[in-house]
């Protein structure tokens, strides 16, 4: 009898506890839902095609389950003396150079709209073309592994020479050919490993030589008949590079304590990202 009723005040409990968090659940407003067009479009002179991805943001309150379309698009874009239709292809929109050059120093109108009346726009201008006399300093070191198997990590210290007078943005990517019987007859490639932000500017160091990054590879093998290495500097818009970074921040990073902020927008009536670059490049031969 005892053991019955510890039973049935525990239940009870577990009842009233259940009843009272159903109420102030109850309690809760949830913020307003504001269904916005999600723009994504990187734009530039050394591209055959250019593309246009557009999409929805979605709830993260309430009825998660609910879909929200936002019709049949209409998405253009403009130089200012020519505006063209961009051809829907899968999940994006894009036009080619012989629709519409992307051109140096030019700028752009983005436009889309739904039949359901959503409507976003953005504009970006296209860096100047400029010659940022790339150079490469290496260090190669070998280490030996047990059997006689030996690799080596090349150290590879990149510069350019900033335009002077103008605010630049840069990123930063290098890519590998690796010419390894290993491998076969085709190459194997891969990108290394940055020490440093790969999204710099000139602030601070307008005009001056500057030290673009630090790249450390520890796959080198010595069975390789050759190893290439093209560097590739993108000179950018301000807010290619002000998106990119604000990614960082949005997403944390390995810091817990690190503030959380919103992604970097700057499409009108929408969100998302309308942005242009050029690209400067240099090829190292390793051997």
């Amino acid at each position: 009898m005892k053991a019955t009723a510890t039973y049935i005040i525990s239940a009870a409990v577990v009842i009233l506890a259940t009843l009272s968090c159903e109420r102030e659940a109850r309690n809760v407003k949830l913020p307003g839902f504001e269904q916005k067009l999600v723009i994504t479009s990187f734009i530039s002179p050394h591209d055959s095609a250019s593309f246009v991805k557009v999409s929805s943001n979605e709830r993260i309150y309430g009825d998660l389950t609910i879909a929200e379309g936002y019709g049949n698009l209409t998405v253009t874009m403009s130089d200012g003396q020519k505006k063209i239709n961009l051809e829907p292809s899968g999940d994006v929109y894009l036009f080619r150079k012989k629709d519409l050059a992307v051109a140096y120093g030019k700028k752009y109108l983005l436009e889309v709209s739904s039949d359901k009346g959503f409507r976003a726009e953005a504009e970006c201008t296209v860096p100047q073309k400029r010659d940022l006399g790339i150079t490469v300093d290496t260090v190669r070191t070998w280490y030996d592994q047990p059997g006689g198997d030996r690799f080596s990590e090349l150290k590879m210290n990149v510069y350019i020479n900033d335009p002077p007078e103008e605010d630049n943005f840069y990123s930063f990517s290098v890519k590998v050919l690796d010419y390894n019987p290993y491998f076969g007859t085709y190459p194997y490639i891969y990108e290394t490993y940055t020490s440093n932000d790969i999204y710099f500017s000139d602030e601070g160091s307008d005009g001056k030589r500057l030290f673009a990054n630090a790249v450390y590879n520890g796959g080198l093998l010595s069975e390789s008949d050759s190893t290439l290495f093209i560097f590739y500097i993108l000179n950018t818009d301000k807010d290619y590079y002000s998106w990119h970074k604000s990614l960082n921040k949005y997403s944390g990073g390995d810091d817990p304590f690190r503030e959380i902020s919103p992604a970097y927008s700057n499409i009108t009536g929408g969100l998302g990202i309308f942005a242009s670059y050029t690209v400067d490049s240099i090829v190292y031969k390793l051997r």
